[in-house]
Formats: structure tokens, sequence, C-alpha cells
């Protein structure tokens, strides 16, 4: 009995230790995948552990679940690449290993989730696994444009912006400006309507646009003149600017006084015509009187 409970008690401990080993045999386990490339771009895929002084069996990555490129060290070659369904993954063998893979001419196809599953040699063959996702993005060839409808408004009045940008997957993010500070939200004074989406089925290419409102009032208006910029932006891959100007158009002080003022004080015209038909109307009544006497005078005789 005795020896039957110190080998149940060291097979518990072997356990104990195996268990312990294989917690410990893979740490540290980072991989570097890319946010956002462009479409054509070369990407490096990195995947770094420490097996802790286990020798490692196998790397493999995924794309969505599907493997494209292996790595084992007892193999030769090494390293080995797989076609996966629906989409093209050009993996440079000549510069990829233990710890890269590197992808040639990328397509926006690819975007996706990449894993790196590392497996520890045997006995135990350990296994950890890290996903991250990375977008394949088709950059526009230009820069955003804007409509305005009036250039020129009265404060207090309505101006509608309009800013879009075409060509682009996936879409650009629109953030607007006036005098060089952001709007962020919406006011009493702006708003900010939800960026429209439209798909070109031929390029299968998106344009974004964006809807700007604005109440205007006097603190819009710098010596007269509102700067209004919009900025597209996708990850941090493109950015692209539009600008434009919209002036004051309110009656100035000086209209104003103007108007009030009579015709005679704006019109010298006025003034020489009227002043002309003052003497005219003088001269007839003084030759009216003077007829008059003469008459008076024959009479009286």
């Amino acid at each position: 009995m005795l020896v039957t409970s110190n080998a149940g008690l060291v097979f518990l401990l072997s356990g104990v230790f195996l268990l312990s080993q294989e917690s410990s045999s893979l740490k540290s386990m980072m991989i570097k995948v890319p946010t956002a490339v462009r479409t054509g771009d070369t990407v490096t895929l990195k995947c770094e552990y420490d097996l802790e002084g286990v020798l490692l069996y196998s790397i493999k990555w995924y794309w969505n679940e599907e493997e494209f490129y292996r790595f084992i060290p007892k193999e030769s070659p090494p390293y080995q690449a797989f076609p996966v369904k629906s989409v093209n993954i050009n993996v440079d063998l000549s510069k990829s290993g233990e710890n890269d893979v590197v992808l040639r001419e990328v397509q926006r196809q690819l975007t996706g989730n990449y894993k790196c599953e590392v497996s520890a040699d045997g006995p135990l063959f350990h296994t950890e696994d890290m996903t991250s996702h990375m977008t394949v993005v088709d950059l526009p060839h230009g820069d955003p444009m804007m409509n305005i409808r009036d250039t020129k408004v009265e404060i207090g009045k309505e101006v509608n912006v309009e800013c879009s940008l075409s060509g682009s997957h996936p879409v650009a993010n629109i953030t607007w400006f006036i005098n060089n500070k952001e709007v962020k939200d919406n006011s009493d004074f702006i708003t900010i309507y939800p960026t429209q989406t439209e798909l070109d089925n031929a390029l299968d290419l998106l344009t974004s646009r964006s809807k700007v409102t604005i109440l205007t009032n006097k603190s819009h208006f710098i010596q007269g003149v509102m700067v209004i910029r919009c900025d597209a932006t996708i990850y941090n891959l493109y950015k692209g600017t539009a600008e434009n100007f919209i002036r004051d158009d309110s009656p100035k002080l000086a209209q104003v006084l103007g108007s009030t003022l009579s015709q005679s004080q704006l019109d010298p015209t006025f003034e020489s015509g009227s002043s002309a038909r003052w003497t005219s109307s003088v001269s007839n009544v003084t030759l009216f009187f003077c007829l008059l006497s003469s008459i008076l005078k024959v009479v009286l005789r």
C-alpha cells in the first residue's frame, strides 16, 4: 500500500511539473500587423515570442482562418506558402522566415484578420495564437471638392456647404473647420448632417459626402470673412483639404445713413434743376405784377 501511494504521488508531481513546464514554455507572444496599408504595398507581418529554451515546432499564418504560410524548422525547406480561396496572397518566400512573413503587392481583397499560431516542440507541443486586423486601402487621386451656393451672405442668413471625396475604399472621414477651429458638435447655429456614401459599381469605389448648414452670426466672421474648410482623411495614409471663403454682405453703416439722405443732398443735378425752376417762377411772378401795375395806372387816369 505504501509503495502504491508513493507511486501515485510521484505520478501526480510529474503531472504538475509537466503542466508548469507547458504553461511557461511560451511567453511574451506578440504580433505586429499594420492597421492599414496602401494597395500595391509590400507588407511585413511579424510574430514574436519567447519559448524559454524549448525548441520551436512550427509557425503558421492564417488569413481569415485559412492557412497561407508555415515555417517548420525540421522540414526542408522549412517554409511553405499555400493558396487560399478567392484571393491571391503573394508571399515572398525569399524574405520570409521564422519571425517574418512578407506579402508583395497586396490588394484590397486582402483586408481581413491575420493570425499567427506558434507551437513549441514536443512532448507538449504547447500552442498559442494571436490575431490582428489589416485594411488594404484604395486611395483617391485628388483632393476633396467643396460646393457653396452663396459666397456672400448677410449675417443671420443660412449658408449650406457640401464637401465630397470620390474614388476611395473605404470611405474617407470628413471633418469641418471654421476659421481654423474644428466644428465638433452640432449647435444652435451649426448642423452637420450624417455623411452620405455612394458606390461606383463600375470601379467598386466609394464617394463620401458631408453637408453642413451654418446660421451665420458675427462670431463666424473675422474682418468680414469666414474661412470654411473640410479635411478628408483615411487612416494615416491620406489627407486632403478643400477651403473657401464666405464674405459678410450685410448692409454697412454708411449705406444705411445714405439711404436716409434727401435726393438733393446726394444728386447735384437735382439741386441745380430745382434752383433753375425756382428762379424761373420768381421771374414770371415779377413780370405779372409789372403788367398789373401798368394796367392799374391806365384805369385810374
